[in-house]
């Protein structure tokens, strides 16, 4: 899943011939990855923020209560339909029932009577994700990536260094870094552990 559209960043560029349609198909799916990575903190994420289910096999955290504490890849977990976990993996799965499961945002916990503080392995099958569409996303995500996606095109079209400016002078220097207009809007959405 893509988080702008072509549309979207020629109307940003101020755009209405197609030359440049293919290119900037290209900079859409590299934004829309780089934002996949930069939120989940994860490499070999994909569709991030597509809402979709998944089964997943993660670490998680027991407390003193004897509670398991998991964060799926996913934001948003909206449903579970199934959790296990085992200690090691030569341990047989110990299933959860759902109903003694408590969902809150980016957070499974399931409450077990596990005596012990050990990190169990978790076994998680769920729906999690924003929308299944990209004109369903939220305002500031399709912002942040046309912001980004501006900025990758113009970066590949003037050949622009890392940075340019002279700070003595009191000249704008521009980075490759991300913008923090950018990194603030993305903030609600990206994965906390």
């Amino acid at each position: 899943m893509d988080y702008t559209t072509v549309a979207r960043v020629k109307l940003a560029l101020g755009a209405s011939e197609e030359t440049d349609d293919s290119l900037l198909g290209s900079i859409v799916v590299s934004v829309s990855r780089a934002m996949d990575r930069m939120l989940s903190g994860r490499a070999d994420c994909s569709n991030y923020l597509q809402s979709e289910s998944k089964t997943e096999t993660l670490r998680g955290r027991v407390d003193k209560d004897g509670r398991i504490l998991c964060h799926p890849l996913k934001p948003r977990i909206s449903s579970v339909a199934s959790f296990a976990y085992r200690a090691t993996p030569l341990d047989s799965w110990q299933s959860v029932d759902v109903n003694r499961l408590s969902i809150s945002g980016y957070a499974v916990t399931a409450f077990t009577s596990l005596t012990g503080r050990d990190p169990q392995f978790v076994q998680i099958t769920y729906t999690g994700g924003l929308t299944a569409a990209v004109a369903d996303l939220p305002a500031d995500i399709l912002d942040a990536a046309d912001i980004l996606a501006v900025r990758f095109y113009r970066e590949i079209k003037s050949g622009l260094g890392d940075a340019i400016g002279l700070a003595e002078t009191g000249e704008m220097i521009y980075t490759k870094a991300w913008p923090v207009r950018v990194l603030e809007m993305l903030a609600p959405y990206k994965r906390k552990i």
